[in-house]
């Protein structure tokens, strides 16, 4: 077992924003993380990489309790992460932005962080971007860089924060085979928020689905597609 939730409950004020979570994510895994917008999905994020503290639960990776270590120092234990809002230093260069991760994601310094940097372009065909300066960069291809960044820290889990939003039919596609090639040829383990249900259900192992801060189902992909109390939260009705 890599990442271990158990019973992580958040309160916001008065406001129960988690409310005993609990799962799991296994080495070489991809878990894709659902549910309705406010359900909690991003909060979770945010408990897991120390931005927020849960009020109650524990959080295990590697076996080892992060909760109430800073973000910097969960980063270097191997869980990385981007944002639902991409959040890249738009006047640097691309190998500029992926160096950030590659030597303050993890210990090894600047010269290991350079050549882990340069190895996270190419697998994601940066490098003939490298010297671009990111603002003029395309939407899809600052998405990449973030991506990039998370991987340079060589976590063993990444947080995908809706990677796929904005994004054409085109660039989804492209985005997804980066995802797939991040699980299947570098070992990394993946948590993935996202609304574009058909990715989802096409490459995740399993998937979890919040509702108003509970955990609502876990299972596998076609076990969620049956799933009524899944459809009912997602179209406000039943299914008949």
């Amino acid at each position: 077992m890599l990442l271990e939730l158990l019973d992580i409950t958040k309160f916001f004020g008065g406001l129960n924003v988690l409310s005993d979570v609990s799962f799991h994510i296994d080495k070489g895994e991809i878990v894709g993380l659902l549910g309705p917008n406010g359900a909690g999905k991003t909060t979770l994020f945010n408990v897991i990489t120390g931005i927020y503290r849960p009020d109650a639960g524990l959080i295990r990776f590697r076996g080892q309790n992060l909760v109430g270590l800073r973000s910097d120092r969960i980063c270097r234990r191997g869980i990385a992460r981007t944002f639902q809002l991409v959040r890249i230093f738009p006047s640097m260069t691309v190998l500029e932005n992926v160096l950030v991760g590659a030597t303050y994601g993890k210990k090894g310094g600047a010269k290991k962080g350079m050549k882990d940097a340069i190895e996270c372009l190419e697998i994601l065909n940066l490098q003939d971007a490298k010297d671009t300066v990111v603002a003029q960069l395309t939407y899809s291809d600052r998405r990449l860089v973030e991506i990039a960044r998370a991987l340079a820290a060589k976590p063993g889990l990444a947080l995908l924060d809706e990677p796929l939003a904005g994004l054409n039919p085109a660039e989804t596609e492209q985005i997804m085979t980066v995802i797939e090639d991040i699980k299947e040829t570098h070992g990394i383990s993946i948590l993935w928020i996202e609304h574009k249900m058909d990715a989802v259900f096409s490459i995740c192992d399993r998937i979890v689905v919040l509702d108003y801060g509970r955990k609502l189902a876990e299972g596998k992909p076609k076990e969620i597609a049956k799933n009524e109390k899944v459809v009912e939260a997602y179209l406000g009705e039943p299914l008949t």
